[in-house]
């Protein structure tokens, strides 16, 4: 029993060191830089790209870990990412390769040296090396918000330098929420009809406003909070980053404006108009106009119930609670087309005030973060205002609610049906 005891001594021991020996040792000369890449101006490209490079020429080490590639060979490939199932992962390569693609594009990439003890830098390589080497740790669901390709450099600082990171104020970075500083990127980029995609799709926890923590979820954000981010160390606090260094600057290419006729705000502007404009002949002429109305409501019920899959049919985890569905309702589409120009049928005026009192509290709770979801919402509220309560044939009126309550039956007026 005794001689047990030795051996599995004897085999910790062993075990130790070699471990110890598997894990690759850096040299004082090694170094840790957050490297950020300037937005593209392509849609995946405008919030930026960041890479964290280790580099010990003593070792030969030169490994830029990129949390932000997948495989194009996974199975059902579109199927995992429309549904936000399709796994990330995390891999490395020089970093004179990454240079040689970015500047292809003309993107900028700028170095920040981390100011980490050489025992910090030695967790951060153990750690990413650890990742790497489990499949099941290298791959990771994206997560727009909370896990992406910057987060997870914050995340592996902070491991690093074991929590004691400060983040320093930042001129120009006051509290906003995770929907506004997307939106920020997008329009810089003039990516307009992306913008108004994205604001319908995100649902509510897109509007929680941010910690300087959490605004590092864009790439951009990370650089600005780590230039002025301190940790501490034997009790003194002292700048994380070194040094910073272009490695490829460029002259900033101003993106061009897409012409005011192209943009979602003239195209929206025009529908509402166009809506007024018609809502008024109808009343002049005392018509219903549900062409108008079938066209508007299929679009809002298409949309509500594109929303209503993300909401509850993907795990993209920034599309539920989505209250844009208070415009959007499902049922417009189909119920839309029942409607008809000659009938004596009560229910439309239900269906018209109860669309009419949740898209006016979409517009207070929901639509106000983009001026081109106010231009569209505003044209269906105009129509549901129009035949709830101004169309002279099927308006709610006083009598006609009295009815309604006394549970008698209302009648439909059809003025196209009178004798001169």
């Amino acid at each position: 029993m005794k001689n047990l005891n030795h051996l599995a001594k004897l085999l910790f021991v062993v075990l130790v060191f070699a471990q110890h020996a598997w894990s690759q040792q850096l040299s004082p000369q090694a170094k840790v830089s957050v490297i950020t890449v300037a937005p593209g101006k392509e849609l995946n490209d405008v919030f930026g790209h960041s890479l964290l490079w280790i580099y010990d020429p003593v070792n030969g080490i030169d490994r830029a870990y990129n949390w932000g590639t997948y495989d194009f060979r996974t199975p059902n490939f579109y199927g995992k990412f429309v549904l936000g199932r399709l796994p990330y992962t995390m891999e490395y390569a020089s970093l004179s390769l990454y240079m040689t693609h970015y500047q292809q594009y003309n993107r900028k990439m700028t170095e920040q040296v981390l100011d980490l003890a050489p025992a910090q830098k030695q967790i951060m390589f153990d750690r990413l090396q650890e990742t790497y080497n489990d499949p099941d740790k290298r791959t990771y669901l994206y997560k727009f918000f909370t896990d992406n390709c910057a987060t997870r450099i914050r995340d592996a600082i902070e491991v690093a330098c074991t929590d004691s990171v400060h983040y320093g104020i930042v001129k120009g970075m006051s509290d906003t929420t995770f929907r506004q500083w997307m939106n920020k990127c997008l329009y810089r980029g003039k990516k307009y009809w992306a913008a108004v995609g994205m604001n319908i799709a995100l649902g509510a926890d897109a509007d929680e406003r941010t910690t300087q923590f959490e605004s590092n979820y864009l790439p951009e954000n990370l650089y600005l909070n780590l230039a002025a981010a301190k940790r501490m160390t034997h009790g003194r606090l002292r700048y994380i980053v070194d040094t910073e260094n272009q490695l490829f600057p460029v002259q900033a290419e101003a993106e061009a404006e897409p012409f005011f006729f192209l943009t979602p705000t003239f195209f929206l502007l025009v529908v509402l108009v166009i809506t007024c404009y018609l809502t008024y002949q109808h009343w002049k002429k005392r018509q219903k106009g549900y062409t108008i109305d079938k066209i508007l409501f299929s679009i809002a019920g298409f949309i509500g119930w594109v929303l209503l899959f993300l909401w509850f049919g993907t795990d993209h985890g920034v599309t539920t609670k989505n209250y844009n569905i208070l415009w959007a309702l499902p049922f417009h589409l189909p119920l839309i087309f029942r409607l008809r120009e000659k009938t004596n049928e009560a229910w439309y005026v239900y269906y018209f005030i109860i669309t009419g009192v949740l898209t006016a509290l979409s517009l207070v709770f929901v639509a106000q973060y983009m001026i081109e979801l106010v231009l569209f919402v505003t044209a269906l509220l105009v129509r549901a205002m129009y035949h709830a309560a101004f169309e002279k044939e099927n308006r709610m009126t006083v009598t006609k609610f009295r009815k309604v309550i006394k549970g008698r039956k209302m009648r439909v007026v059809n003025y196209e049906d009178e004798q001169p």
